[in-house]
């Protein structure tokens, strides 16, 4: 329980980080030739709303009690990780060009976003294996008591 904690926990703050990454580490300020925002400018704020979905996912462990919803909430985090490491790839919504500091931006994005999807993976296979260990105590006590 205490490992699970530890990794909520984690996800939390990973979380935050990817919340407050564009902020500490700015996007470009540029303008594409028809005076619009270039393509980073919406790459981050798709970033921001699925780093507030994590957020929420991640919050969400803390208070769940049953290994169903701690799963389904651990591979959900999982799920999201991967898109906010999808999003700024030239073939998704993708970044501008000229690298600078959107280029720096992602690099740490894709780092805490693959951060973030490990503790997802780590969370669905400790809840599992704690699932698959307590009904396997659950049945030895009752062939202990019939007994």
């Amino acid at each position: 329980m205490k490992a699970y904690k530890l990794l909520s926990w984690s996800a939390i703050l990973l979380s935050v980080i990817l919340l407050l990454l564009p902020r500490l580490i700015p996007i470009c300020t540029g303008l594409a030739a028809d005076n619009s925002p270039m393509r980073c400018h919406y790459a981050y704020q798709a970033e921001f709303i699925v780093a507030l979905l994590a957020f929420i996912l991640a919050g969400s462990l803390l208070v769940l009690r049953r290994a169903e919803a701690r799963i389904l909430s651990g591979f959900l985090i999982l799920l999201v990780s991967i898109i906010v490491i999808i999003l700024p790839q030239p073939w998704a919504i993708g970044i501008c060009l000229h690298g600078g500091a959107c280029a720096k931006t992602t690099f740490f994005i894709t780092i805490a976003g693959s951060l973030l999807g490990l503790v997802g993976a780590a969370i669905v296979w400790l809840t599992w294996t704690n699932r698959q260990s307590t009904s396997q105590e659950k049945q030895q006590q009752i062939v202990n008591l019939q007994k």
